[in-house]
């Protein structure tokens, strides 16, 4: 770690098996909208992967959005925007459309309203067949 780049240990074991089940969902541009970006470590893998996507990461905590800007910053990366406040389980979310939806490991340990807000707000701002991808135990 470095900075306020925090570091999730699962993070590293479980991003390359996640990115080969998303690589061929997500579509080849267009934004992907990040549930619950956490230290900002996914985020910034797959943007490094997938160059034709813009990937806007969220988080509810202060201090997640600053590990996710700080891992931004690290990276050098121009296809990943600035992460954003976003509870999942408020009514009103800041992007009002997105090409994708993906959220990894919040549904098993948020309170049920934030997968209700998740599943609500994914299919506001989604075109119908546009990929909502959850992971998680």
């Amino acid at each position: 770690m470095s900075g306020e780049r925090r570091c999730a240990p699962a993070t590293e074991r479980n991003r390359e098996p996640i990115y080969a089940v998303l690589a061929p969902v997500l579509p080849y541009r267009g934004l992907v909208l990040e549930i619950a970006s956490g230290t900002g470590e996914h985020a910034v893998h797959f943007a490094a992967e997938l160059p034709g996507l813009t990937f806007q990461p969220t988080d509810p905590d202060e201090r997640s959005r600053a590990s996710i800007a700080a891992w931004i910053g690290h990276s050098g990366l121009k296809n990943i925007l600035a992460p954003l406040e976003l509870d999942a389980a408020s009514p009103i979310w800041p992007v009002k459309s997105a090409d994708a939806v993906i959220c990894i490991n919040m549904v098993h340990i948020s309170p049920w309203g934030s997968s209700l807000g998740l599943m609500r707000g994914a299919a506001a701002i989604l075109q119908k067949g546009a990929p909502l991808f959850l992971y998680g135990p």
